[in-house]
């Protein structure tokens, strides 16, 4: 009913201010707008006028507000009425391309109240209506900005002056001000591994210099792997970067005939285990190849798709695409066209693909000002759903949340100290996304599981089945394709449909060339039928048990050796957590590689295990984890002096001044230059 109100006064305080800046118009044919003229003051229409503003522009558009909130001030105060035309014509600007969205009832009750005011004489009435209607949406944004996400009000101010800074060879090793024969230890052993990988990987460190000049994307994953002012210096000394040749189960064959033990999990695509995407792209050509790469015409196993993923995902229509984060550009895209609202709300930290839409932090330039980034897990959150209803189109989950709510996906570029913090807990997410999917509904808010990573990884039938909640839109991708790029959208026919019935010249422009490429048909058909079989159903519930397993003990080796490192999973996705403050964690990561484990960019951050990891392999992963960590432990990596009392706050204090000084520095460099 608010909402509804907030539009119905909205919509009668527009009306009053074009009715009344026309008056001299209308009053040819209607005799009472000269009544209206001689009762109604200047200052009341720039009270509307100014009402109407607050009203009908987010708090994206506040520039654009203030502009023409002084514009008519500045008109009131100098009477100038050029001024005041000029801000009557921007807010009629506005009135006119909100008008065509309101709801029927909304446009009757404006113009039956608007008509007895005018026609009474009565206009103060309005302008108090518009003191309400200020001072009710001001508060909305004030309420709106305590339960956002913070970071995604400053990061682009904090991106633009954030200076680059790097240690010099001396400092590198000294960052947490060790002691020398430790600062000494190090260095050693930071030279000595250099040199062996000079010697273990030739081919694939020369090839790997070669694609950096000229594979923006290698280039890109490299310089984001460690802590900053660490960058420089490990630009030159080893390349984690692994060129594969083959596979064998979960191994990686490198190009130096190596075998890498994989825990990346090829980003998430792996769910099921190499062997068996590789017999799915293989079976799916086969089935397909008479066909080739024709596209437009579709392949008759196309439907059986299509009946297959409407049963996973309980919806009654599918949409095909190229990648997950084209698949949430077009739930993005079909929601707002659907319900004809702007707005787009997604969580604090949660990644939906590059896609600069939905982007409100790192990684994107544009601000994005039609989605509200708010925080996870907060029942402010689900107030200001409730009173923004009749803007916000879509809410926007990934499920991969549960996981480190309110954090962004871990990663040891972010690593400074032991700043990581991920931990599942089921009952908890699972009562949050009842209470969530109760207000979508009862507000008429879409919600969509952005389940790019999800499906397929956390059960059979993706989060939706593992926390035993239904959503609105489901986006697929990764795993789907049965080792091919794919995305797919599901939804009811309402939200899926991209053509206005009564405006036809209204249309959702969603579409793509290869999304329904016959080999990528094929293989998803090989992937989808076994997904669903019983024995599936119990390869992934079996997993899971060893999962949960091989935290347990490798936690507990871990403590025995005095290890400051801890393990935590959510299904078959976990992460490291370091247990004490410290500079040099990341450098795990090349430990790891070294002794025969292959990670992602992201490191320690994000690793997954596939469905065909046994008892014996994992057993395998923590013998290899447990040497990489006492080596890093003995070269002096995690050095720490109870003492000394090393703590975060020293540790980011540290960092403090680092960061001002090289700031101090940037300018004097201007100023130079």
């Amino acid at each position: 009913m608010a909402p509804l109100l907030d539009f119905q006064m909205g919509s009668l305080a527009a009306v009053a201010v074009l009715l009344y800046n026309y008056g001299d118009f209308c009053s040819q044919y209607l005799p009472f707008f000269e009544k209206v003229q001689e009762s109604c003051a200047l200052k009341c229409t720039s009270c509307l006028a100014i009402g109407l503003f607050v009203h009908f522009y987010h708090l994206g558009k506040q520039a654009l507000f203030l502009f023409t909130m002084g514009i008519i001030s500045y008109g009131m105060a100098k009477d100038i009425p050029a001024a005041l035309y000029v801000g009557h014509a921007l807010l009629g600007i506005g009135f006119v391309l909100q008008f065509p969205g309101m709801p029927g009832r909304c446009k009757i009750y404006t113009g039956a109240f608007t008509g007895i005011a005018m026609y009474t004489g009565y206009s103060t009435v309005l302008v108090h209506f518009i003191y309400l209607i200020g001072f009710r949406r001001l508060l909305i944004l004030l309420m709106t900005m305590k339960s956002s996400f913070p970071a995604s009000y400053f990061f682009t101010t904090i991106s633009n002056i954030f200076p680059a800074y790097y240690f010099s060879r001396h400092d590198f090793f000294r960052a947490d001000s060790p002691p020398e024969h430790i600062a000494l230890k190090r260095e050693a052993a930071f030279d000595a591994l250099q040199a062996k990988w000079n010697k273990k990987w030739p081919k694939s460190l020369a090839l790997s210099a070669e694609l950096r000049e000229s594979f923006s994307d290698l280039r890109f994953a490299a310089g984001n792997r460690v802590f900053l002012p660490f960058k420089k210096i490990l630009d030159e000394w080893c390349d984690p970067f692994t060129i594969s040749v083959a596979t064998d189960r979960m191994n990686l064959i490198d190009l130096d005939g190596h075998e890498q033990l994989d825990i990346a999990g090829s980003y998430g695509v792996n769910v099921a285990g190499y062997d068996r995407y590789k017999k799915w792209i293989s079976e799916g050509w086969n089935e397909v190849a008479g066909l080739g790469c024709v596209l437009g015409p579709v392949h008759p196993i196309l439907a059986e798709n299509v009946r297959m993923l409407k049963s996973i995902s309980g919806q009654s229509e599918v949409s095909f695409h190229m990648s997950g984060t084209e698949a949430v550009m077009s739930a993005a895209r079909l929601a707002r066209f659907n319900t004809k609202k702007n707005f787009i709300a997604v969580f604090g930290g949660a990644y939906h693909g590059w896609w600069d839409g939905v982007q409100s932090t790192a990684g994107n330039e544009r601000v994005a000002e039609d989605v509200l980034t708010l925080t996870d897990m907060a029942d402010s959150s689900l107030r200001i759903l409730k009173l923004r209803c009749n803007e916000i189109a879509a809410v926007l989950v990934n499920p991969l949340q549960a996981f480190h709510a309110n954090s962004p996906p871990p990663s040891d570029l972010v690593l400074a100290t032991d700043n990581r913090k991920c931990g599942e807990d089921k009952a908890k997410y699972t009562a949050w996304l009842i209470k969530l999917q109760r207000v979508c509904r009862d507000y008429g808010i879409v919600l969509i599981f952005d389940e790019v990573y999800t499906g397929f990884r956390l059960a059979p039938g993706g989060a939706q089945e593992y926390f035993d909640i239904k959503a609105d839109m489901v986006c697929y991708g990764k795993t789907l394709g049965g080792g091919i790029a794919n995305g797919v959208v599901c939804g009811p026919s309402w939200l899926m449909a991209r053509c206005d019935p009564d405006r036809p010249l209204r249309l959702a422009y969603v579409i793509g060339t290869f999304a329904a490429h016959p080999l990528l048909l094929g293989a998803m058909n090989k992937f989808l039928k076994w997904v669903t079989t019983s024995e599936a159903q119990k390869v992934y519930q079996d997993m899971h048990t060893r999962v949960l397993k091989f935290v347990i003990d490798t936690n507990k080796a871990l403590e025995e050796n005095d290890i400051p490192l801890r393990c935590a999973s959510y299904s078959t996705v976990w992460t490291m957590l370091f247990q004490t403050p410290g500079r040099y964690h990341w450098i795990l990561q090349y430990y790891l590689k070294d002794e025969g484990i292959n990670l992602s960019w992201v490191g320690t951050g994000r690793l997954n295990f596939s469905l065909d990891f046994e008892d014996e392999d994992l057993v395998l992963v923590r013998e290899r984890l447990i040497r990489a960590c006492l080596r890093m432990k003995d070269d002096g990596w995690w050095f720490y002096d109870p003492k000394k009392q090393v703590s975060n706050v020293m540790i980011k204090l540290k960092l403090a001044k680092e960061i001002v000084a090289a700031l101090v520095r940037g300018c004097f460099r201007k100023i130079a230059a």
